[in-house]
């Protein structure tokens, strides 16, 4: 359970960048896109006055979950706007338009700000956290949302779909059809840590602390990430009933509770993406030709970040 204090502090937190006026963090003020919240419950068949609680934070999820995590849409529109800082950032009304014309979604950050938004909206106070993996720190974000005295981990750029008690005294554990997930607290960094596993292995995935994100922090690490390696190639993961599916570059894998397969998508790769994520061969063509024409405008002249 959350103590008075804690909650109040993170409750003070969420209203006070709502009324925020930045030029740049304007933007993320979820209150400006409400008609992207709108089409979302539209098509899910959402009520925009159910009551807050777990069973509707649930069934948002359980809808949200079908926008699959990818980066073509992210890398197309590098391609167009490299330059504009603000236009090239997808935001809810564009998400969720992609998403019902081209079965798009987006990467995390896109992501999670579209369900911070979905979230305000039906009066489910949350807040975006930084993560750290592998490839360096602040790369992921995620979210924290607080109910009835008790914090969740929230995940939509991991595809989880359902929410994750926050519990530094004991580990939590979460099943899905494809993967276990568990989520524990690790006292030596002060943060909590996510681990995937199935009957083989199990897999460190990231870190974060509980610590609300400013919008001024998370618009920087979120324009930061238009540099970094996750640019390189097409990625692309979506969840079924059954498995993961997971492409990058020419290969596909797939998971589930037993193990995982590799798959050699080279000479078929279009429509492999065409049937297990239902994007246009197309668009997949268009995203190539944007991810070759920036990584000769990376080579020319290299950003750090």
């Amino acid at each position: 359970m959350l103590k008075v204090a804690e909650e109040a502090f993170a409750l003070k937190f969420v209203n006070s960048y709502l009324t925020r006026e930045d030029d740049m963090t304007l933007i993320l003020d979820p209150k400006q896109h409400d008609e992207g919240v709108r089409l979302f419950l539209q098509h899910y068949n959402i009520s925009p006055h159910r009551q807050p609680d777990l069973i509707l934070l649930q069934k948002i999820l359980a809808s949200f979950s079908h926008l699959p995590y990818e980066n073509l849409s992210k890398i197309i529109k590098f391609h167009r706007h490299g330059a504009h800082e603000a236009e090239r950032l997808r935001l809810p009304e564009e998400v969720i338009e992609d998403h019902l014309r081209m079965r798009l979604g987006g990467t995390c950050f896109s992501l999670t700000f579209f369900l911070q938004a979905i979230l305000l909206h039906h009066g489910l106070p949350c807040y975006i956290v930084m993560a750290d993996m592998k490839a360096g720190k602040n790369i992921h974000c995620a979210m924290v949302v607080l109910l009835d005295g008790v914090k969740y981990l929230v995940d939509p750029g991991y595809l989880l779909r359902q929410p994750l008690a926050l519990d530094p005294s004991k580990p939590r554990l979460y099943h899905t059809e494809f993967t276990g997930v568990e989520l524990r607290f690790n006292p030596a960094h002060e943060a909590y840590e996510v681990f995937t596993f199935n009957r083989q292995e199990m897999k460190w995935r990231y870190r974060f602390v509980d610590r609300p994100t400013a919008p001024e922090e998370f618009l920087q690490h979120w324009q930061a990430s238009f540099h970094r390696n996750s640019m390189n190639a097409l990625c692309l993961t979506r969840a079924t009933n059954e498995e993961l599916i997971y492409i990058r570059k020419d290969f596909m894998r797939i998971t589930n509770l037993d193990g995982k397969r590799n798959v050699s998508i080279k000479g078929k790769y279009h429509a492999t993406i065409q049937q297990a994520f239902g994007i246009a061969p197309e668009y997949v063509e268009q995203a190539l030709s944007a991810l070759r024409a920036n990584l000769v405008g990376q080579a020319a002249s290299p950003v750090t970040s």
